[in-house]
């Protein structure tokens, strides 16, 4: 018995017709900004711009003045902590380090101090890892380093490695167990950055000279400390040891923002030779593993960063994201809960894709598609 082809072409030519029209509505929300998982939505938050907004985690804290505060991104208070005047704060998504002077309080998610102490001499900064927190007492030349565990227990000190210089930054790597810092030789005839590497409560690789560019950020990935000056992109292990085969010209450009994707660090950048007469900036380049793309956007920006592996910028009126493969920006509208007000300032991205947008002084929490 032998039957038609012809219901079987008609079929063949509905699934064809199909799937054009689906390509077509593809193309056109991701032209116009549609298609994200979900809605834009904004919450205008209690705080005001300049009270050291910072994420933490999913959720934000600020600092009045005298009292630190924890918020939701939906904006409901989560808990407050007194710190009094002329404190200064510091977090990872889960530990807080706060301090005033001579006092130190470790602070952990729910707004419950582990420790909350009179150190030996005045504190210059912290930075809290996994397992522990890095504390910088005395005056700004030859500094301390003492190491605590987050109940305030001292478990390691340094003091040798910055006779004479000053130290410009620290964090901590591998899991929270070794620490990097960054040093400036204030008496050599021409400025000198180290970099010294340490395993916490165990050894001190000795310090590299990094020369006279001034290294501001120091980015852990696969292994590799990406220490990055106003010259130069460049890796080390944590012994110290160069890859040179990872050396990067980034003369002119800054770094903003960064993600961690597997062994690669994902860095993001921008130029001041490309920010308008307001400061906003009109271009970015993208830096992970072998990648080096940059990235004109459509119209100038109050701020960009990273968030999903995705490139997010704030412009006056819109919201542009782009993926690193993309060659161009998708365009998404600012939601009407802002009431028409310009952005004029971005503060970050929470963990659960939440933006942090400046309207004036007043903050709004902006969900990200």
């Amino acid at each position: 018995m032998q039957f038609s082809s012809e219901p079987m072409n008609r079929k063949r030519q509905r699934i064809a017709v199909i799937a054009v029209a689906v390509v077509i509505l593809l193309v056109i929300l991701y032209f116009f900004g549609g298609g994200g998982s979900r809605a834009v939505t904004a919450t205008r938050l209690r705080c005001i711009a300049y009270q050291d907004i910072t994420p933490f985690g999913s959720d934000l804290l600020y600092y009045d003045g005298a009292t630190l505060y924890c918020l939701a991104s939906n904006g409901n208070e989560r808990w407050t902590y007194a710190l009094g005047a002329n404190a200064s704060f510091t977090c990872s998504d889960s530990v807080i380090a706060a301090w005033s002077g001579t006092q130190l309080h470790i602070i952990d998610r729910n707004g419950h101090s582990s420790y909350n102490e009179n150190l030996a001499d005045s504190i210059q900064f912290a930075r809290v890892g996994s397992k522990y927190v890095a504390v910088v007492l005395g005056g700004d030349i030859s500094p301390s380093l003492v190491i605590k565990d987050m109940q305030g227990t001292s478990v390691d000190s340094e003091t040798n490695a910055y006779r004479d210089m000053i130290l410009l930054d620290l964090g901590f790597f591998s899991d929270g167990d070794y620490l990097w810092s960054t040093a400036l030789d204030v008496y050599g005839a021409v400025p000198d950055t180290t970099l010294n590497t340490f395993r916490v409560n165990l050894s001190n690789s000795g310090g590299i000279s990094l020369g006279e560019n001034l290294v501001y950020s120091v980015v852990y990935a696969g292994g590799k400390l990406n220490v990055i000056s106003t010259r130069q992109l460049r890796q080390y292990d944590y012994r110290g040891t160069q890859d040179t085969t990872g050396t990067v010209l980034v003369y002119g450009w800054q770094l903003i923002d960064h993600q961690i994707n597997g062994n690669d660090a994902i860095l993001l950048f921008t130029t001041a030779h490309q920010t308008d007469d307001l400061g906003r900036i009109n271009q970015l380049r993208l830096i992970s593993g072998k990648t080096d793309k940059r990235f004109s956007l459509p119209s100038p920006c109050v701020g960009a960063a990273l968030y999903n592996r995705q490139i997010y910028a704030f412009s006056s009126e819109m919201i542009y994201r782009a993926s690193m493969n993309d060659r161009r920006f998708t365009t998404i509208s600012l939601p009407g809960e802002l009431g028409g007000h310009s952005v004029t300032g971005f503060l970050g991205i929470l963990r659960n894709g939440t933006a942090l947008l400046c309207c004036g002084n007043d903050v709004y929490a902006v969900t990200l598609p």
